[in-house]
């Protein structure tokens, strides 16, 4: 899995488990996601560092270079949470 791919799927489900606390998939999920940033990638952090309207910036640092930042269309990013649970 590219790594674009696997921040992408982590952002996804880590929005996803923020608006439904308690939903264990999407924890288990997120978790799965993580192992895959750190064993596959070398990712050491990554985390949300900002959201605006039309964007949401992800910073992630991969073993001990310097961190990086990359950003995921916000509409993308939460169509998982919008399609699972429509309001």
């Amino acid at each position: 899995m590219r790594l674009t791919d696997a921040l992408f799927y982590w952002l996804q489900l880590r929005l996803l488990a923020d608006a439904r606390p308690g939903d264990t998939a999407a924890e288990e999920s997120l978790a799965w996601f993580a192992r895959v940033l750190a064993e596959d990638h070398g990712l050491t952090s990554f985390e949300i560092t900002s959201m605006d309207a039309d964007k949401i910036h992800m910073s992630y640092t991969v073993r001990e270079e310097a961190p990086r930042t990359v950003w995921f269309d916000r509409e993308a990013a939460e169509q998982l949470t919008r399609d699972l649970y429509p309001d």
